[in-house]
C-alpha cells in the first residue's frame, strides 16, 4: 500500500518524489505507516489523506470525530484482547450489523474472526493509524508507545493543560518561568566537528591505542562480553529499527550505569530504549517531552551537538530524570543522531564512576554506527520497493 499511496500522491501533485523518499526513509527510522509519517512531517493533512486512502481501497474512511464519544454498549461488543489483537474499534451497531474501524479493512481473516466471536455482520471502515492508536488507548486501555504523537486537535488540548509532564510517580507541574533550563554553566555544548575533521579523527588511532582492522575496540571502555565488536556484529544482522536500538542499548547498558535512546519526531522527544545497571527501565517507552519546553534534550536537539554536564533539576529536566530513576545524575552526556537533515534521535549516558568527558568519542562512535545501520535499512527497503 505504501508504494501505491506514494505514487498516487505524486500523480495528484500532492507530494514530490523527493518528499516521498524522505518520508519513506523516516518510516524506516520511526516506524508507523506512511500516512502517519506524512501527517507528522506536515506534508499532508488528515482529511486529504483520508480521502485519498478511501478512493485508493474503495472503502469509506472514518472522520476523526466519529471515533469520539462512542457509546459504551458498542465498545463492549468487542473485548479489549480482540480489539488490541486486530487493531480495531467498533463505532456503531445497527441490528446485526457492526461498523468496525480498521487500519486494514481488507483483512478478511480479522473480519471473519471478529464476526464469529461477536455474532455480528462486520462492515469495515478505514481509520487512520494514528487515530486508531489513540482510540484503542481511550476505550480499551491499550497503551500506545509515545512514538505516536497526539493528533493535531489533541496536541493543543494537552499542551493547554497543566501539569504537562507525566512520570511513573505522577505528574510534574510545568514551571511558570524556569527560564532556560540549559543556562550557561550548567552544561557544556560542543560544536559538531566538520566532516573532514571527523573522518580524519576516525581514521587516525588514538595515542597509545593500537589500530585494529575495521573496528576499533578500546579495551578500557568495553565490557569483556559486550564489546564494540560484538555490538557491530549485531548491527550487521539487524532487520528493523528496534533491532538497531536493542544492539546499541545492550552495549551502553553493559558499559554505563544508566543509558537511554530517544526518538525525536514531530516536535517531541519520546523514550525508545533504556538500561539502568544493564536492566530496562520500566515504563520508559511512555516518556514524552515537547521540544517547545526548555530542557537539556532541547539543547542537544537545537544545537545538534553533544551536551556534557550537570542537569538542572527542575521543569522538563526533572521529568526526564524522574523517568530515568534515582539517583539523579550529577553529570550526563547526550549525543544527537542526525539524518535527513535533522536530529532524529538522542543517546544518553550517565555514570558516577566514569569521567564522561573521556566517553565522548565512544558514544560518538556508537551514534555513527547506529546511523550507518539505519542507512543500510533504508537502502534495503529501497531495493525491495524497486
Amino acid at each position: 500500500m505504501a508504494i501505491k499511496l506514494g505514487e498516487l500522491l505524486i500523480k495528484k501533485n500532492l507530494l514530490t518524489q523527493a518528499q516521498l523518499e524522505e518520508a519513506l526513509q523516516a518510516q524506516v527510522i520511526f516506524g508507523g505507516t506512511l500516512g502517519t509519517i506524512l501527517i507528522e512531517m506536515g506534508l499532508i493533512s488528515e482529511n486529504v489523506l483520508a480521502e485519498i486512502l478511501a478512493n485508493l481501497i474503495n472503502i469509506p474512511c472514518l472522520k476523526p470525530d466519529q471515533l469520539e464519544n462512542i457509546p459504551e454498549h458498542v465498545i463492549k461488543i468487542i473485548s479489549p484482547e480482540l480489539a488490541e489483537k486486530h487493531k480495531v474499534v467498533p463505532v456503531a451497531v445497527n441490528g446485526k450489523k457492526l461498523t468496525l474501524a480498521m487500519e486494514s479493512p481488507h483483512d478478511l481473516k480479522s473480519i471473519d474472526e471478529i464476526s464469529f466471536r461477536t455474532g455480528y455482520i462486520v462492515q469495515p471502515i478505514l481509520a487512520l493509524e494514528v487515530r486508531l492508536i489513540f482510540a484503542l488507548e481511550e476505550y480499551y486501555g491499550v497503551k500506545r508507545t509515545m512514538r505516536y504523537i497526539a493528533p493535531p486537535k489533541r496536541v493543543s488540548d494537552e499542551l493547554d493543560k497543566a501539569p504537562i509532564f507525566h512520570t511513573p510517580d505522577g505528574p510534574i507541574p510545568a514551571a511558570e518561568d524556569d527560564g532556560d533550563l540549559s543556562e550557561p554553566g550548567s552544561e557544556q555544548i560542543y560544536q559538531r566537528p566538520d566532516k573532514t575533521a571527523a573522518k580524519e579523527a576516525e581514521e587516525k588511532p588514538a595515542e597509545g591505542i593500537e589500530e585494529l582492522d575495521d573496528i576499533d575496540v578500546i579495551e578500557d571502555l568495553v565490557d569483556e562480553e559486550v564489546t564494540l565488536e560484538s555490538m557491530s556484529a549485531a548491527l550487521v544482522k539487524t532487520a528493523d529499527r528496534n533491532d538497531v536500538a536493542d544492539a546499541i542499548i545492550t552495549y551502553l547498558g553493559a558499559n554505563y550505569a544508566r543509558a537511554a535512546m530517544f526518538m525525536v519526531v514531530a516536535g517531541q522527544v519520546t523514550g525508545w530504549r533504556s538500561a539502568k545497571d544493564g536492566v530496562p527501565i520500566p515504563g520508559f517507552d511512555q516518556f514524552q517531552l515537547p521540544l517547545c519546553e526548555p530542557s537539556v534534550l532541547k539543547t542537544a536537539v537545537d544545537s545538534n551537538s553533544f551536551v556534557l554536564g550537570p542537569i538542572q533539576q527542575s521543569g522538563a529536566n526533572l521529568a526526564l530524570t524522574t523517568f530515568l530513576g534515582k539517583p539523579a545524575p550529577t553529570t550526563a552526556l547526550l549525543m544527537p543522531m542526525s539524518m535527513l537533515g535533522r536530529v532524529v534521535g538522542l543517546i544518553y549516558v550517565d555514570d558516577p564512576d566514569i569521567d564522561l568527558s573521556q566517553a565522548v568519542v565512544d558514544v560518538q562512535h556508537l551514534a555513527s554506527k547506529a546511523l550507518m545501520a539505519f542507512e543500510i535499512l533504508i537502502l534495503h527497503n529501497k531495493i525491495l520497493r524497486s
